[in-house]
């Protein structure tokens, strides 16, 4: 009886799913951060991802709003969602609500200036700190910014709720041990989310090593996006990789060449990894951990914390 809104996250993997979501949901508010690589096994193309998300609109309320990221090509074509115009966010699209002045904490998060925000109190610029790594938290963080502001709350009230963010197990979650800093973002991966966390991993400090398990669910295109990943692990500017399961193989294939001096490392199994975790980590090591829900990669980050 508490409760004023519910925040429901649509988990889809195939057409006709969002529909079925949404209708049971009825949002007041249709949120799409991006359009990415997942679940092209059988979405096939970001085209198809689009319109599977999109279902969402369908059961949207009548005067519901929809809020979109700006900078994604796919969600940048959509004009009108149930005769209106929906709201954008962005940091290079600036028409509606932006970032700006953005500094890079490390592991400590983000700073950065919210433009255009419509709020309670006003349409000002205000600035908000993001307590959790990642570029592409400055987005998570302005489409819960217009959110809040579609909600009613003041200015002062969004960059309070956003200073607060806390992190939970698998999903970026920093780890400080005795001997590692462990960024814990096990929980699922796919193409954008790995090269994301690549990028936060860069931010570490002592010796920088990636620790990344298969992705599921990509389709026909599974080898040449693993090896994708390969390429910015190679070329960001970290310190080594440890590549595990079927699939990652690309990944290892893929650093070497991008990289003949890049320490990458091999082991087919998460069983393999576990009995071999010593050899690949020193005292000091900022470790990231990531791969695809079913690899299980939470025992991986478990053993780090004891060792």
């Amino acid at each position: 009886d508490d409760d004023e809104v519910a925040v429901l996250e649509m988990g889809i993997s195939d057409f006709g799913e969002m529909d079925r979501l949404s209708k049971i949901a009825q949002p007041d508010i249709s949120v799409i951060t991006n359009i990415g690589l997942c679940h092209l096994e059988n979405l096939k193309t970001r085209d198809g991802i689009l319109k599977a998300k999109t279902e969402m609109f369908h059961n949207l309320k009548p005067d519901g709003t929809a809020i979109l990221n700006g900078d994604d090509d796919k969600l940048i074509t959509i004009d009108e969602v149930n005769n209106k115009r929906p709201v954008r966010f962005g940091i290079s699209y600036k028409d509606d609500v932006y970032a700006s002045d953005i500094k890079n904490l490390g592991l400590d998060g983000t700073s950065f200036v919210i433009n255009g925000l419509k709020c309670a109190d006003g349409d000002r610029a205000f600035e908000v700190t993001v307590p959790v790594p990642g570029h592409h938290m400055i987005y998570n963080a302005l489409a819960a910014a217009c959110v809040g502001a579609q909600l009613g709350l003041s200015s002062i009230q969004i960059r309070d709720g956003i200073s607060k963010l806390k992190t939970i197990a698998g999903r970026n979650n920093i780890i400080k041990t005795d001997n590692y800093t462990i960024i814990d973002d096990c929980y699922n991966a796919n193409p954008m989310s790995m090269k994301a966390s690549l990028d936060v991993l860069h931010d570490g400090e002592g010796r920088r090593v990636a620790i990344l398990g298969d992705m599921g669910e990509l389709g026909e295109d599974e080898a040449a996006l693993h090896e994708g990943v390969g390429i910015h692990a190679a070329t960001c500017g970290i310190d080594a990789c440890v590549c595990v399961g079927d699939l990652a193989v690309h990944i290892a294939e893929a650093a070497r060449k991008a990289n003949p001096d890049f320490p990458v490392y091999y082991e087919k199994t998460r069983e393999s990894l576990l009995e071999h975790l010593n050899d690949y980590v020193q005292k000091g090591d900022t470790i990231l951990v990531k791969a695809s829900h079913f690899m299980k990669f939470e025992e991986v980050v478990k053993a780090l914390e004891e060792m």
